[in-house]
């Protein structure tokens, strides 16, 4: 039988701004390089493609460990044609990356699974866009029948157009409020975050995503640095947080918006709204009075359209859409997540307790 959820203590202001222990003194200079690396493979790639960028109906997923014993799975699921595996990941990796500065390496390097599959991730639908999800996730409705995702697959018209989109993200948690006391008993590290289990990215190379690996590289690197002759550095639940999982890719999408859109943007200006009184951005000596913080997501109620072609935008930002936490994040008892059987839940996290079979046919069903 499940617990019952721990008592919900709340302070009177809320942070919608965190700060990275790894973003304190990142190196640019490291960060330009693979940043300019990544460009180089996508204008050699979209060269070769008469520079289509739209990405094929693939869904991805990843099982880099070969033992299922322990996952509930169909034989359909098995012989999944994009199931990534460890020998696959080696091989894309090698293949596509070998030019990006210790790209390889750190891969290889990694003592756990969780850190490849977050970096391969990224790197996956960063390269080939498409749609990813964790093995521990099912589609709760066919994914071209999601309400949230509607404007995306309908055709256009001559009253509207398409929205310029690279990446749909979702929300696993939206609790600014939480007290220390209940940060502690949910175990939690960050009060607040995009899914990065469940994303859509419809078209090739978006810049958010490139973010991400630039970042999981450049954290990946401040970590090691810490070793030394006779200690070695270690990876714990909080540091993978933070250099490969929610924590860096959260922060990743947030800067990308901050340094992409125009202070005239909604969400630049709501930004700024909701930190009146509480002087996150205001009190800091680093100038982010300007940039978008979490207050525009807190307690969204519908999905969130940040087309790259908004007057107020860079079209290099790519576009993005966040949904609400019951679209994707739904079944979690914070955040007002909702049920599994929300109306508007259009995929379902068991959290490694099952796999339902199925995708293929929700997709193109």
């Amino acid at each position: 039988m499940d617990r019952p959820p721990p008592q919900y203590n709340i302070e009177e202001k809320p942070k919608f701004l965190y700060r990275s222990p790894f973003r304190e003194n990142p190196d640019r200079e490291y960060e330009s390089i693979i940043d300019r690396s990544l460009r180089n493979i996508e204008e050699k790639a979209l060269a070769e493609n008469n520079g289509n960028i739209k990405a094929k109906e693939t869904i991805w997923q990843i099982m880099l460990d070969t033992n299922t014993k322990s996952i509930d799975r169909g034989p359909d699921s098995i012989a999944f044609e994009h199931l990534i595996t460890s020998n696959s990941a080696s091989s894309f990796i090698r293949g596509t990356f070998n030019e990006v500065p210790d790209l390889v390496r750190v891969y290889n390097s990694y003592p756990y699974d969780v850190l490849r599959a977050d970096l391969l991730r990224y790197l996956i639908l960063w390269y080939y866009g498409g749609y990813y999800t964790d093995l521990d996730v099912y589609p709760a409705r066919p994914i071209k029948s999601c309400p949230a995702l509607n404007p995306l697959f309908q055709s256009p018209s001559y009253e509207s157009r398409t929205p310029s989109i690279s990446l749909v993200l979702g929300i696993e948690i939206d609790e600014p409020y939480a007290s220390p006391q209940l940060i502690r008993d949910w175990h939690w590290s960050r009060i607040y975050g995009f899914i990065q289990y469940n994303m859509y990215a419809p078209r090739r190379f978006s810049p958010f995503l490139r973010r991400a690996i630039v970042r999981v590289l450049s954290h990946t690197r401040q970590h090691s640095q810490k070793s030394t002759l006779f200690f070695k550095s270690k990876y714990t639940e909080d540091s993978i947080l933070e250099i490969t999982g929610p924590g860096m890719f959260t922060d990743a999408i947030l800067d990308v918006l901050s340094e992409t859109l125009d202070r005239t943007h909604p969400l630049v200006t709501m930004s700024m709204e909701k930190d009146r009184g509480i002087g996150e951005l205001s009190s800091s000596p680093s100038g982010l009075w300007g940039r978008v913080t979490w207050g525009p997501f807190h307690r969204l109620k519908d999905s969130l359209w940040v087309d790259a072609y908004h007057p107020a935008s860079n079209k290099d930002m790519g576009g993005l859409v966040i949904l609400p936490t019951r679209v994707w994040g739904n079944g979690q008892r914070h955040s007002e997540a909702g049920y599994f059987h929300d109306v508007d839940a259009c995929v379902n996290h068991r959290f490694g307790r099952t796999w339902k079979k199925g995708w293929w046919e929700y997709f193109f069903g």
